[in-house]
């Protein structure tokens, strides 16, 4: 069964440009990884007539991919190693089915343990959810 993960990247140091490369930079690393789609997030449905990029979140992006512990830790992974290269280090929060969690200022150790309830909380181990 699959999952939708949104994630939204946000830097108080970045200007909108910047934002919007750090998250294309995430998007390519996402889609490296075994997942249906990785999508930009939309602030809301578009009034008619407007252009097909209007309401796009520059910092947010939706994962949908197979809702396992696995990939979902896998989805984590690749996304704190992205955190660590990013300069200025963005704050994170993922969210799944309205239950979210944001890494900013946390240890390692501190943001390790929140991300492994968050994601058992969310994924299933061998069985549909």
């Amino acid at each position: 069964m699959d999952t939708t993960m949104r994630i939204h990247v946000s830097s108080d140091d970045t200007h909108a440009e910047d934002l919007a490369e750090l998250v294309a930079a995430l998007h390519s690393e996402l889609l490296q990884l075994d997942v249906e789609e990785v999508r930009p997030l939309r602030t809301g449905p578009p009034p008619a007539g407007a252009r097909s990029d209007w309401g796009i979140d520059l910092g947010g992006l939706a994962v949908v991919a197979d809702a396992s512990v696995e990939m979902l830790s896998r989805i984590v992974g690749s996304l704190r190693a992205w955190c660590e290269r990013a300069e200025p280090r963005p704050a994170v929060r993922l969210e799944i089915d309205g239950d979210a969690i944001e890494i900013s200022e946390a240890s390692a150790e501190q943001a390790e343990q929140s991300l492994q309830l968050f994601l058992h909380r969310h994924g299933t181990v061998g069985q549909h959810r």
